[in-house]
């Protein structure tokens, strides 16, 4: 469909650009609208700041040459208060260090792009260790900040905590691996409280194992802490590898029924496949998820055989109503 004078007069020059474009549009070409108003935006948002008014030009500038000027436009305002804040928490313009230490590298991703330009400008050096150690920092202090500050709770997780960083000092650890101990403690300490026993004893540990059985170890060095520092008679009891063999077969089956419950056909669903060799065959769970689709073959009787480590293994994969 076109309009009537796109019909009767064609094409025209744009007045700015000179380019053809249809004559429907008036006197500026699409190209040139997009381009203005981004650079009216531009002018507006710089009014906003004081020190970094010409910088925030520079990145519309480059926005607009790396996404184009529709989507420039678009989306430049967006990022005023990423500069607002900057100008209003330093004195002088941030390295990464500071800019994690301030925003969060969650915070960080969502500002992708004035990253990227500021990284293409030498502004910033962009250390990804430094951004995994933030992240990890940020979420030991959620799983901290779960208890009340004058808590039993929290005392004893700050207590355990200040050991572990004791061996990061000395590089024995990570805050990654500091993090995976943190949780599982927090997660007995909830549990202790919830059932009134502070510190967890015995009776808490055990119901803590119960329900979370694959955290013996991660929640060992927890238990050794409320042991030899607070004197608690507590330990991680033997395993029942007949018991643990039995609970992962019913979380198998559980999983197995609740993707059976969504019927329709298993084909190549990839979590079934996890699940099932798993429980049928004993393979870890990962297998189901990381063979190649070379090595699963259709067997023509409802199921498909998976090749791995030089053996076959067969699954029934047959359509679910």
């Amino acid at each position: 469909m076109l309009c009537k004078t796109c019909m009767t007069l064609g094409e025209k020059a744009c007045s700015q650009c000179q380019q053809l474009m249809p004559a429907g549009y008036g006197k500026i070409c699409e190209s040139c609208y997009w381009q203005g108003l981004l650079q009216k935006r531009t002018v507006i948002s710089c009014e906003a700041l004081k020190i970094y008014s010409s910088r925030f030009g520079l990145f519309a500038s480059w926005l607009g040459d790396e996404v184009g000027a529709h989507k420039a436009a678009i989306s430049v305002n967006r990022y005023l208060a990423f500069f607002i804040e900057i100008e209003k928490s330093f004195n002088s313009f941030p390295n990464y260090e500071e800019l994690l230490n301030h925003f969060g590298a969650a915070k960080l991703r969502k500002v992708e792009l004035p990253m990227r330009w500021m990284e293409f400008l030498g502004l910033i050096d962009v250390n990804a260790e430094l951004r995994e150690d933030n992240t990890e920092q940020r979420r030991i202090s959620a799983l901290l900040a779960k208890f009340d500050a004058e808590t039993s709770e929290r005392r004893l997780l700050n207590g355990y905590y200040q050991i572990l960083l004791v061996d990061l000092k000395h590089s024995k650890t990570t805050l990654r691996s500091i993090r995976l101990s943190l949780s599982p403690a927090s997660s007995l300490l909830a549990m202790s409280s919830g059932m009134k026993l502070m510190p967890p004893n015995q009776k808490a540990l055990d119901a803590y194992l119960h329900k979370s059985a694959g955290q013996r170890a991660a929640v060992s060095g927890f238990v050794n802490y409320l042991r030899d520092v607070h004197e608690v008679d507590i330990k991680i009891p033997k395993l029942d590898s007949g018991k643990a063999k039995r609970n992962r077969m019913k979380k198998l089956e559980a999983e197995m029924l609740a993707i059976m419950k969504v019927g329709g056909s298993l084909g190549l669903n990839r979590e079934w496949l996890s699940v099932a060799l798993a429980y049928f065959h004993g393979l870890p769970k990962k297998v189901g998820k990381t063979v190649t689709d070379e090595n699963i073959l259709d067997s023509g009787d409802g199921g498909v055989t998976i090749l791995f480590n030089g053996l076959r293994y067969w699954v029934k994969t047959h359509h679910l109503s």
